[in-house]
Order: C-alpha cells, then sequence, then structure tokens
C-alpha cells in the first residue's frame, strides 16, 4: 500500500500522538514527536491568544509526515487463524520497489496470501504505556507439560480460534497452540492481566512504570488491562484551542502609521514635551492631536487607532509592554474568557482572521428575549495545540503523557489550523438568570448529581467549562441545534464543531458557536454564516426545540436519571441529543434536553421536570 494517510484535522483528535489509527484494515501507532521529520515538514504556527501564553510557546503543523510504527504486532490470518507477529522488520524485508509499505499477508499454502487481521486486543495501563498482551500465556495458563509435551515461546505456533459457542463472549474465543494445549480468553477483561507493565510505548525506550498507589509493594509497576484496540478510552487527548481574535487588521494599522516619516518626527517632538514637563504626556498629547488627525486621514486609519498607537509609543499605555503572563499556564476556560467579549461585541469585528456581522433576533418565536444578538461568523481561524494524553482513567493521579513520549520534550508542540465559518448566538444574562430563579428547586434536582460527579473526575478544569446548570442547558441546545444545522445548511454534522461560552455563577455570560471544524474538504463554503441571518437562524431553532420534545427512545430516555459515559447524562442519548465526537469538546456529557424544552409537568416517575429555557418559543 502507499504511505499510510489521515487527514490533518485528525492528527491532533483522536489520533494524536499515543494513538492506534486504523487505516485500510490496518493498525499504526503514532510515535512521539521527537520521531517526527524535522525541517520543511514543521511549519509556525502562530496566534497570540495561545502562543503568547501556553508552554512551550512554539506550535508546529507538520506538513508532509509523521512517524507511525506497526501495532500491535501479532496478527491472525482469517482463513487458517494461524497467529504471526508481523514486526518492523518483516516491513522492511517486504518493502516494495516503490518504497510503499506492504500488507501483511500469510504464508500458508493454502490462504492464497489472505490478508493478516490485528489482533483485537491490547493491553494498557493507568500511567498512559501500551503493550501487547502475552497470547501465549493465554494459550498455555493451562498447560500441562506431561499431557501437553514441551513448548516454549520460541518455537511455539499459535492460532486465534474463534468457535461460535456463548454468544460470541469471550469464553468462546480461543488461543491454541502447536503443542495441543490451548485456553480460551474468558475473564481476560474482569482485571488485571497477569502480564505487568514495562513502561512501553511502541518505537520508543521503555521508561519505568510505578504503581504509587501499592503501598503493600512500592515500586512494583502498574497492572495492565485489556483494552479494544478501537476504545476510545485507550487514548484521551488534552487539547487546548483558541480562535484568532487578535485583530491583526489594528497592528497592520499601526505599522503603516509608524512607517510615516512625519508620524516619527511627531513622536520624536511629543517626548521631548513629555520630558519638559516631568514625563506628564498630558500635554503632548492635546498639542500633537491636530497632527496626528492629518496624519491618520493621510495613511488611512481612524483617528481612534492613531492614538491608541501614538500613546503606546510614547509610553502612557499598559499595551506597551503586553498583558503579564500567568503564574500558570493558560486554560481552556481563560480562553473562553477572553474570545467571548470579541464574538459578543455589538460592533462586530473585522480583522484578518475574524469577521463577525451581528444582528438583533426580532420577536418571532420569542427569541428576542432570549438572546441578545446572533452573530454570522463569515471568517474564522482556530488553532488546536496536542498537549498530550492520558489512558483509561482521566485523573490529576495519573501524569499526562508529553507528545515527546519520553524523549527530550522538544521546545514545541504539534498543533493544526482550522479556517472557516460559523454561528454565534449570545445568551441574554436576564433571560437565564430568571430562568434559573423560577425553576430553582427542579433545575437543582436534575443538575445537581451530574455536577458533583463532574467536579470530582476534575472534567471542568481539564475541558475548560464552568459547571453549572446553565451549561448544561446551553451544551444541550448546542447538540440539538448542531444537529438541525447539519440538515439545513448543507453540511455533514462531523464536519461541525461546537464552543461553548459560558461564565461563573458570580460573573454570569453565556454563548455558542458552531462552526466548521474541517480544514480540508469542508472548510468555507459560506452556507454555515448564511444561516446566521436572523430569518434563517430563528427557524431552525424553532426546528431543533420542536425535536427535542420527543426521542425514540422515550419514555426511557427522558425519565433516566443517569446515563452516558460515567452516567453523567439526563435525557440525552444517541436518538436525540449525541454527536460525533469531533463535534463535541465535551466527550458528550452533561446533556438533558428537558432543560431546553422541558414544560415542567410530571415524568412517569412522578418526578416534576423544570420549564425549559426555550419553553417559550414552543408556546409554553
Amino acid at each position: 500500500m502507499p504511505k499510510p494517510t489521515i487527514r490533518s484535522a485528525q492528527l491532533i483528535s483522536p489520533f494524536g500522538v499515543g494513538s492506534l489509527c486504523e487505516i485500510d484494515g490496518q493498525s499504526f501507532f503514532v510515535r512521539g514527536t521527537g520521531s517526527w521529520a524535522k525541517g520543511y515538514n514543521l511549519e509556525k504556527i502562530e496566534v497570540g491568544s495561545l502562543t503568547d501564553w501556553l508552554r512551550p510557546r512554539q506550535l508546529r503543523k507538520p506538513t508532509e509526515s509523521v512517524a507511525i510504527l506497526r501495532f500491535p504486532h501479532w496478527h491472525f490470518c482469517p482463513e487458517c487463524r494461524k497467529m504471526t507477529r508481523w514486526t518492523p522488520e518483516k516491513d522492511k524485508q517486504n518493502l516494495k520497489d516503490d518504497g510503499s509499505l506492504p500488507k501483511p499477508t500469510c504464508d500458508g499454502g493454502k490462504c492464497k496470501n489472505a490478508r493478516l487481521v490485528p489482533m483485537r486486543f491490547v493491553a494498557a495501563c493507568d500511567n498512559g504505556h501500551i503493550d501487547e498482551i502475552d497470547w501465549y500465556w493465554w494459550g498455555h495458563r493451562s498447560h500441562e507439560p506431561a499431557k501437553d509435551g514441551a513448548c516454549s515461546r520460541q518455537t511455539a505456533r499459535l492460532h486465534f480460534e474463534v468457535t461460535g459457542k456463548s454468544g460470541g463472549d469471550f469464553s468462546s474465543m480461543v488461543i491454541r497452540c502447536s503443542c495441543g494445549s490451548s485456553g480460551s480468553l474468558e475473564g481476560i477483561a474482569d482485571g488485571p492481566l497477569p502480564q505487568k507493565c514495562r513502561g512501553y510505548q511502541p518505537g520508543e525506550q521503555s521508561s519505568t512504570c510505578v504503581d504509587p498507589d501499592n503501598k503493600r509493594n512500592p515500586g512494583v509497576p502498574k497492572p495492565l488491562y485489556m483494552e479494544p484496540r478501537g476504545s476510545s478510552s485507550l487514548h484521551y487527548a488534552s487539547v487546548i484551542s483558541a480562535l484568532d481574535i487578535d485583530g491583526d487588521t489594528e497592528k497592520d494599522s499601526w505599522e503603516k502609521l509608524r512607517a510615516d516619516a512625519i508620524y516619527k518626527s511627531t513622536l520624536q517632538t511629543a517626548r521631548m514635551l513629555a520630558d519638559l514637563q516631568g514625563g506628564d504626556t498630558t500635554m503632548a498629547i492635546q498639542a500633537t492631536r491636530p497632527n496626528l488627525e492629518a496624519r491618520a486621514i493621510d495613511v488611512g486609519i481612524t483617528l481612534e487607532d492613531a492614538l491608541a498607537c501614538f500613546e503606546v509609543d510614547l509610553g502612557t499605555s499598559p499595551a506597551e509592554t503586553g498583558p503579564t503572563p500567568p503564574a500558570d499556564e493558560i486554560s481552556q476556560q481563560s480562553i473562553l474568557d477572553q474570545e467571548f467579549p470579541v464574538l459578543a461585541n455589538p460592533k462586530g469585528q473585522n480583522s484578518r482572521w475574524l469577521i463577525a456581522r451581528p444582528e438583533k433576533p426580532t420577536s418571532r418565536f420569542g427569541l428576542d428575549d432570549l438572546f441578545e444578538r446572533f452573530v454570522r461568523v463569515e471568517r474564522l481561524r482556530e488553532v488546536r495545540a496536542f498537549r498530550g494524553f492520558q489512558r483509561r482513567n482521566v485523573s490529576d493521579k495519573h501524569a499526562m503523557i508529553s507528545p515527546s513520549l519520553g524523549r527530550q520534550q522538544p521546545d514545541w508542540l504539534p498543533a493544526m489550523m482550522v479556517l472557516g465559518e460559523g454561528v454565534f448566538l449570545e445568551f441574554s444574562n436576564s433571560a437565564i438568570a430568571g430562568w434559573r430563579k423560577e425553576n430553582e428547586e427542579q433545575i437543582e434536582e436534575f443538575t445537581q448529581s451530574h455536577l458533583v460527579s463532574a467536579e470530582a473526575l476534575g472534567l471542568p478544569g481539564r475541558m475548560g467549562f464552568n459547571a453549572n446548570p446553565t451549561f448544561i442547558m446551553v451544551h444541550s441546545f448546542a447538540h440539538l441545534l448542531l444537529n438541525q444545522l447539519s440538515f439545513d445548511c448543507g453540511y455533514s454534522s462531523t464536519s461541525l464543531r461546537e464552543r461553548i461560552y459560558c461564565g461563573t455563577d458570580s460573573e454570569p455570560y453565556a454563548g455558542l458557536l458552531i462552526y466548521t471544524a474541517d480544514s480540508d474538504a469542508e472548510g468555507s463554503m459560506g452556507g454555515l454564516s448564511e444561516m446566521g441571518a436572523p430569518e434563517r437562524l430563528e427557524d431552525v431553532i424553532y426546528r431543533a426545540v420542536s425535536r427535542s420534545q420527543w426521542c425514540s427512545g422515550d419514555p426511557v430516555c427522558r425519565e433516566l436519571d443517569a446515563q452516558g459515559v460515567d452516567g453523567l447524562n439526563r435525557a440525552a442519548c444517541h436518538a436525540c441529543s449525541l454527536v460525533a465526537e469531533t463535534s463535541c469538546t465535551f466527550s458528550n456529557v452533561l446533556l438533558d434536553r428537558v432543560l431546553v424544552s422541558g414544560d415542567g409537568r410530571k415524568n412517569g416517575r412522578d418526578v416534576r421536570e423544570p420549564v425549559g429555557y426555550f419553553s417559550k418559543v414552543l408556546g409554553g
């Protein structure tokens, strides 16, 4: 086969460093950044709202290739069921003349070069390591040398067979050896594997793996657990993203002004005048203002931009030294706090990478009471940086594995860039406050346990959100709107993405951005931003809210206290509210459509539901 390829957007998530990706029926491990080709292959990405605060500050986008390795090495033939360990040496031996990668095939005479299939399961530990399962042990765990004969790992010939009994569960999967011994996989998912972690990452040097929770035997490695190759719990990526809101149109205008010879002379005169006044710049600014007005007209910029630039150059503005970096690395929530006022600006935005045109909602369906404004985002640029990953259990107890996979950490992080468009909706703070006050008891009952569980799992800090009922409502509405927009604007649902803006209870604000998430096939066709016009968006909102009243899984879906990952959802399932993993930035948790369209009735379990925020849209 030619070189395996994936879309550039997938290299951050779900196929970032340390993940397993399946390409053309083959399984590959994405190696650490220390193994990636350097030089022209790595394009530098700059976005001030992210690179000014992130550590390390440099972001690099691979333009040609990244290092991968075939994993797992163990394969089986679907015809004869023989297991083969297909190592990197076999790839080198079978490399084709044109340099393309060979496809593993069975060497059995009757199989006619049947394609080998990677084994379905791998071993992983909570410290982020991944390894092969010891298939020899599973085939010989009940081995009796007197009955089955002598056998060694070097000479054993293994087969992976499925008997078809027991409904296809693990007890029907058997590892059989040529020595006559065999063993089923029963119990392989019930607890730790018999093998211990050796700190392994494919293609990388083994590191130390220690289980800090084991007080009886300090220093022993973490236990390994079986995980399916395609399991999402095998790779939890830590990704931070930012919109380019720097407004480099303003910066460009400052550079134009600073290149003007008369402006330079005016600035020099003002500095001399300020020195004569003991450093007070008030008189200098007043004296040079008429000259600045003339320079702004000649250069073609606004007087406001000219004055702002002049104050910085004269030393009167704190912007001269720039903002003070935070003591800790910036969080995703901090970035969202910076972006919201830019997107919610009633004057809009018109810079190189962000064009936002706000409009007021009309009184149709009462949406002018629920939203402050709709914004057509005709152009945006988003940068996503990959900071590391965890396996199996996401917890502060388990260290984040860096993109270098144990090698010396490079001074950059892998990143990618999205150019697209979107629709932004700013919620009314007064309407949200009124809704929460009127339904305080019911909202508390429907959200408190889920918010507490999310806090206990550390999700707000890791995913970047403020855990409160407003967030659950906005997030649930985002999913409903995303699904409806995919029907109405021509984009596939997987090419759209949400961005939730939600403040704290003490400093409330709420907003929602639905935007294109692809950097290639579906970047910016114009269909999504056009839906931001009030006359179109209001119809979309009405249809989305109306559909949320009923789910094909009702009444079960609507009346469950907990469902989904870690039981963090209420009325939300695949039939009504869940979206693709690439579209949701919060792993499809903390969702409840009742908060969107509930009518305050008692459900079948005699529990009174809260009135949904959008109940008035439906005439409630």
